[in-house]
């Protein structure tokens, strides 16, 4: 699904960056990462990735 109207970015290409990096992320750190470095305009995609991101961390192992 599209998470970001504004910027132009899926919640696909979110999960992806968090895969790809590995352990934890910041929502600030995901979202300039698939916007281009772009910063958020209407802010409205912002709970869905701060949930997303949530997620994530919570299944990053620490080793």
């Amino acid at each position: 699904m599209i998470l970001c109207v504004c910027n132009a970015f899926s919640d696909k290409k979110a999960k992806a960056h968090m895969q790809e990096k590995g352990g934890r992320c910041s929502v600030s750190e995901v979202y300039s990462a698939c916007s281009g470095g772009q910063s958020p305009n209407c802010c409205q995609c912002l709970e869905t990735l701060k949930d997303m991101v949530k997620t994530h961390n919570g299944t990053v192992v620490s080793g």
